[in-house]
């Protein structure tokens, strides 16, 4: 039930639809799960983007915090959302139920005490695919690609680093989500590109002097390269990523299939 305190504080001036206005005769965190949930459903908030803060929220409803929680929280239970810690609260889409460890194999990286993990998204842009990724993703010079870099630490060691390529032509929606909180394979379920194979091949190696020194690397100490191309059925490549991991901080558990 709602506090008169909440009745109160109800801004006149929000920003609520025509039709979002809420009955205050009806438990409201009902009302604002629904609303949201309405949104997401309407492509407003899009899957893997962050919706808005609670006090953003709470703010735009005039309603106090405490309820934007609990109907935020009620998503969450739901599985519609995600929250991230430091990061925020994020739209879920559909995902794969289908494990691709079936399409022959695949490399799973191990990280030592892995729910400490962080990740962070450096970079993020749009660049013309330039002859290298054109021949690459069979698309021409002048077309467009997302970057995105990630840096991954745990408890503030430095852990690896990772580039992803993807053709702004196959998910045009990725400018609008957060890829440090999904895996470039979810984020292509939640729009409904067709991922039909990974193909992942490894490598050791010592790495440049600039990369050693941002993963904070001894001497002696070795950086695995993780390369993988994203195939949908026709056997295109739809992603290309490329990871450089710190071999004295992970290990490596490889699943092959007849």
């Amino acid at each position: 039930m709602e506090t008169n305190l909440e009745l109160e504080t109800k801004n006149e001036g929000s920003n609520e639809r025509p039709d979002e206005k809420l009955d205050y005769r009806m438990p409201i965190y009902l009302q604002l799960r629904e609303i949201v949930r309405s949104r997401i459903e309407e492509g407003e908030y899009l899957p893997g983007s962050a919706i808005p803060s609670e006090n953003k929220l709470a703010e735009t409803f005039g309603i106090n915090r405490l309820t934007v929680r609990n109907a935020v929280e009620a998503l969450v239970n739901e599985g519609v959302l995600q929250r991230v810690q430091g990061k925020g609260v994020f739209v879920v889409g559909d995902k794969y139920e289908e494990s691709l460890e079936g399409y022959g194999g695949f490399v799973n990286t191990v990280f030592p005490e892995q729910k400490h993990a962080s990740v962070k998204e450096q970079a993020k842009m749009l660049r013309p695919a330039g002859n290298k990724y054109a021949n690459y993703f069979d698309i021409e010079p002048d077309d467009l690609i997302f970057y995105m870099r990630h840096f991954t630490t745990i408890k503030g060691q430095p852990l690896s680093s990772e580039e992803i390529f993807v053709p702004q032509e196959v998910l045009p929606e990725l400018e609008a989500v957060n890829s440090s909180v999904f895996s470039i394979k979810d984020i292509f379920a939640f729009y409904g590109v067709e991922l039909a194979s990974m193909q992942q091949t490894m490598e050791i190696i010592r790495g440049l002097p600039k990369l050693r020194k941002m993963l904070d690397v001894t001497d002696g100490v070795a950086l695995i390269m993780l390369t993988c191309d994203h195939r949908d059925s026709n056997g295109r490549v739809i992603a290309y990523s490329r990871s450089f991991i710190r071999s004295d901080k992970s290990s490596f558990n490889i699943k092959l299939h007849s």
